[in-house]
């Protein structure tokens, strides 16, 4: 009896102890960013009233030259959970295959340190295909996207990750990550904490998200998790201007691309000065923070000196502002957009303290110092920082970044557009415009003459339509087009536009069309020749259609961002044949009660 109850005691003493040290480890946030820059958050001006920005200005150490190591979402995302550079976790694009299991990420350490794990996604490119889930109790990637948000925001994300915490984390430390992409999506209704619509605009959604991060900072405060949990305020990205009119985002290496945000609130309370003192000007990579994850976790921290891009852990200097690392010390950036375009080679360049080399065929060399926005470049050989320069050339020709070769002119060409122009429906007659001027730039473009024809059709510009499809000899394009320019005697040679006419319709006529959608509608205004029910088969059709129209905004809103995303359809964006029938002057009124139904219904 006396061992039982010995055993019972030390059994008990253990779990307490164990449970001491779990309410005393310190939890983790990561606050991912989509297209925030350093520039994005000014801590020296007059802070709004509910400021997340100015709450993290105030207590964090802000680091003033934080560069990610690719402009693309998933591979910075992943250097930034595994401490590596893309070329060595092999993630290099937004496509798949994703993280291969053999790479740890830092929820992994975490969750076998008995923390709570979480992820919550605002939606693509981030879903759990990257593999990116691993280690992750909850990986909340359940995107429902519609007509009005193909995202989920970031108010709605926290409120999913504050419900989170308080149910499934209560009282226990967590690991948790917050993915937002929010500021690229700048054609999306916001609404002020007074419930005043805000305009359109990247402001605006700046605005929003330093709102919804103060209810957030708020909520941990009154929890009592503030002073217990270390925040990590990340951009992953950053916005090409006008000033570089002929590099696409995707590709684009240069410091308004690729020098971020970062914010780094330690979890104790401290006696500091607000950030605007307390700041790093030494260059820093989300990879050094990746590494910054693992020592807060409790990692031992590799030696990485002899590496040719060495990464270092940044929690020294969350507790001095002084940098003990060589300002030379040399950073990698790159993009595999174009490799997974196949428009390309991979794209790299090299940063040490102030010294730019963009390794292009013709490389391009830039002294931050003096050029803060890299105009003018530099000549290879410029004296004071020729050392520097053979140097970096050095690291990327052994470790084989080999010259990346201009794109085919059709990329840039296509893809030139801004993305408001895509997206604001007030814009659209300028984008045809637009389109049509591109197309006679670039001629041979597959893409281009879609897209110009679906805008067309969008915007019922018969004389457009009919003279795409006659020269580049698409029956059905000019078919429509003439049917509504009133054009008598109008023919198509198409088996699926038969169906419309046709007198009766059996097994044969329905093979003859091997396009679903268009079987679907025919089978709803043919319904009787079909022996169908009328009811049924218009429910099932709009169902349908309001998928394939939704699946549309998704392939316009890939365009308009440059193709970040992999899609369902291969980034075809083209008009339907159902669409096409659709705008047949005979189908008016239905027309109008299909794009009615679907506008009351996403609503």
């Amino acid at each position: 009896m006396r061992k039982i109850i010995l055993t019972l005691t030390l059994l008990l003493l253990s779990l307490v102890q164990l449970s001491c040290q779990t309410h005393d480890r310190k939890s983790i946030l990561i606050i991912a960013v989509d297209e925030l820059t350093i520039s994005d958050v000014n801590c020296n001006q007059e802070a709004p009233e509910r400021s997340g920005f100015q709450l993290l200005c105030k207590e964090s150490v802000r680091f003033t030259h934080a560069f990610s190591p690719s402009p693309l979402s998933v591979p910075a995302l992943t250097s930034l959970l595994t401490g590596l550079y893309p070329y060595q976790h092999k993630v290099r694009h937004n496509g798949g295959p994703g993280l291969a299991a053999e790479f740890e990420v830092a929820s992994e350490v975490a969750l076998d340190q008995d923390y709570r794990t979480s992820f919550f996604s605002g939606g693509a490119p981030v879903f759990r295909r990257t593999g990116l889930n691993q280690g992750f109790e909850l990986f909340d990637d359940n995107i429902v996207p519609s007509f009005r948000s193909l995202i989920r925001p970031f108010k709605q994300n926290a409120d999913a990750f504050r419900q989170w915490v308080h149910q499934d984390a209560a009282g226990m430390a967590f690991f948790s990550v917050i993915y937002i992409p929010d500021l690229l999506f700048t054609t999306t209704e916001t609404i002020t904490d007074l419930g005043e619509t805000r305009n359109l605009s990247f402001e605006s959604q700046l605005d929003e998200l330093d709102e919804s991060l103060y209810e957030l900072f708020q909520d941990l405060k009154s929890s009592g998790r503030w002073d217990k949990t270390t925040i990590l305020l990340v951009g992953l990205n950053g916005h090409t201007g006008n000033d570089r009119p002929k590099e696409l985002s995707t590709m684009n290496l240069h410091g308004e691309n690729t020098q971020v945000a970062l914010f780094i609130k330690p979890s104790q309370k401290q006696k500091r000065d607000e950030a605007i003192h307390w700041k790093i000007d030494q260059n820093v990579s989300l990879v050094d923070v990746g590494r910054t994850v693992f020592h807060l976790l409790g990692e031992s921290i590799v030696d990485q000196t002899s590496s040719a891009f060495p990464a270092l852990s940044l929690v020294e200097v969350l507790k001095s502002p002084n940098a003990n690392w060589p300002e030379d010390r040399p950073l990698l950036l790159e993009s595999g957009w174009a490799l997974w375009r196949k428009a390309g080679p991979l794209k790299t360049a090299a940063i040490s303290n102030h010294v730019l080399l963009i390794n292009d065929e013709k490389p391009r060399l830039y002294n931050t110092l003096v050029d803060r926005f890299e105009t003018n470049p530099l000549p290879l050989l410029q004296e004071s920082i020729l050392p520097t320069t053979q140097r970096l050339q050095s690291l990327l020709y052994k470790n084989q970044f080999p010259a990346f070769f201009p794109l085919a002119s059709e990329w840039t060409t296509k893809l030139s557009l801004p993305f408001s122009r895509w997206m604001r429906p007030d814009q659209e007659a300028l984008l045809l415009k637009d389109l049509k001027r591109l197309l006679q730039i670039q001629p041979g473009s597959l893409d281009l003459l879609n897209w110009t024809a679906q805008i067309a059709l969008n915007q019922k510009d018969w004389e457009t339509l009919k003279h795409l499809g006659s020269k580049n000899k698409v029956s059905t394009w000019q078919f429509i087009a003439e049917k509504n320019l009133g054009t008598k005697n109008a023919k198509v040679s198409d088996s699926c536009f038969d169906l419309i006419s046709a007198k009766s319709i059996n097994t044969d006529n329905l093979k003859n069309c091997g396009d679903p959608l268009f079987l679907e509608w025919i089978d709803w205004i043919r319904a009787d020749a079909r022996g169908l029910s009328r009811d049924t088969q218009k429910k099932r059709f709009e169902r349908s259609f309001k998928n394939y129209m939704l699946d549309q905004q998704i392939q316009r809103t890939n365009i308009a961002a440059g193709l970040i995303w992999d899609t369902s359809r291969d980034n075809v964006f083209a008009p339907s044949r159902v669409e096409l029938a659709l705008s047949l002057p005979e189908f008016s009124k239905l027309r109008s009660q299909v794009y009615k139904n679907l506008t009351v219904e996403d609503l």
